[in-house]
């Protein structure tokens, strides 16, 4: 993917501002952002193909595979550069990624740094992204990243800012994970001025036990559910008269409902 100010307003709308982006297209790791793995000498790298599949565009990986059978590695880190966040109002950070497993559930871990100490604000563990095969040209290829969005930063945000990513195989010799299109926005609005939003849907009940009702004269293309880490824990690909929430757990959500114009974001709640 492009840097582009179009992903940004795709994802978070036109009130918010790019403070840092990295689309990983040099072919080279880009200035500024370092390795390390205090397991094994093999680190991340940056390419468009992995483990005998091409990626959409230029992007950072963990090549487990080529690391080797004997290879165990728990916390292999791709650090970014600093990011001075001291003055930046609501920072989120957003990015897309891929995880191929063997047998046992690899994991991605996403690290900030809040001046004084590493916070984890993102973990997934098993198969991410859309892996596929083309039995014309024999070629394998990642059709789909997953995606991270919305990530509240504020609690984390000072001068020193980083972000890293930590690839974990779980002690198996597993493929790797891929890393695309990182970006920090400000100006997200944060869940408690969700229902300042304008009522171009009605979303009820809220809070919610089992059936969301989403009624609206707009046409609706698709809907996501988040939770407030930034994981995409549902979606939606048709308008429905009510959608089923009962296996959610308990908690607070974001809905992103996609008109084909706007993403409108709203605060929900499961009980």
């Amino acid at each position: 993917m492009k840097k582009s100010l179009l992903l940004a307003v795709f994802c978070f709308g036109i009130n918010n501002a790019q403070v840092f982006s990295e689309n990983f297209n040099s072919g080279s790791m880009p200035i500024g952002w370092t390795v390390e793995n205090p397991d094994t000498t093999y680190n991340w790298e940056v390419g468009s193909s992995v483990f005998y599949n091409s990626l959409p565009s230029g992007a950072a990986f963990f090549d487990d595979d080529a690391a080797g059978i004997s290879s165990l590695n728990s916390s292999a880190r791709l650090i970014s550069p600093v990011i001075n966040l001291s003055s930046v109002s609501n920072p989120n950070l957003s990015f897309k990624y891929a995880n191929m497993i063997d047998t046992e559930d690899s994991i991605l871990k996403v690290e900030v740094f809040n001046g004084t100490a590493w916070v984890q604000v993102f973990s997934f563990a098993g198969l991410a992204g859309t892996w596929d095969y083309d039995p014309d040209t024999f070629d394998e290829y990642l059709e789909s990243y997953d995606q991270a969005q919305n990530i509240n930063l504020t609690p984390y945000a000072n001068a020193n800012f980083k972000v890293r990513f930590v690839y974990d195989d779980a002690g198996d010799y597993s493929y790797g994970v891929v890393v695309d299109d990182v970006i920090i926005t400000s100006g997200v609005l944060g869940t408690s001025d969700m229902s300042s939003i304008p009522d171009k849907i009605n979303v009820y009940p809220n809070p919610v036990k089992d059936y969301l009702f989403i009624k609206s004269d707009l046409k609706i293309s698709k809907i996501s559910l988040m939770d407030m880490s930034g994981k995409q824990i549902k979606t939606f690909n048709e308008k429905s008269d009510k959608y089923d929430l009962s296996d959610l757990q308990n908690g607070i959500y974001l809905l992103l409902i996609d008109n084909g114009k706007e993403v409108i974001k709203k605060k929900i709640i499961k009980k």
